[in-house]
């Protein structure tokens, strides 16, 4: 059975998306830590970092790069966290590899506070400021 990203990316359950490139997707978390909490996943459906094909992994590192950058423009962050669950014992909820990008502010609350559901509309709004700067305009 599909893991609940790749009915995402599949385009069968909605999603916030900053941007939709061949092997890797980027979409707002749905609980987020902070407003712009953004999720890197790999349309490649593997349960671990370890277990993506290498031309996958390989590219992890440029779409993180700019997307840090992105998520910190648009939030007005001076940080972010960068944080991958690998692994239920690690905190992993859904079973397909992907890394949070979460913006953090001096004071915020606990990096691993779960917020209560955003709402459509909220998501829409970040998804699309976060698209037009990914975008470059």
């Amino acid at each position: 059975m599909p893991s609940l990203f790749s009915r995402i990316l599949a385009g069968e359950l909605p999603g916030a998306f900053v941007f939709r490139e061949t092997r890797w997707c980027a979409f707002l978390d749905i609980h987020p830590s902070a407003p712009g909490h953004t999720l890197l996943v790999p349309r490649h459906e593997a349960a671990f970092l370890s277990e993506l094909p290498p031309e996958v992994l390989a590219e992890l590192g440029g779409y993180l790069a700019r997307l840090t950058v992105c998520v910190k423009s648009v939030t007005g962050a001076p940080a972010v966290l960068v944080q991958v669950n690998d692994g239920r014992e690690a905190g992993q909820i859904i079973p397909h590899a992907h890394v949070h990008v979460v913006p953090r502010f001096g004071g915020d609350r606990p990096a691993h506070h779960q917020a209560a559901k955003a709402t459509s509309e909220d998501l829409a709004a970040m998804a699309q400021r976060l698209a037009a700067t990914w975008s470059g305009g």
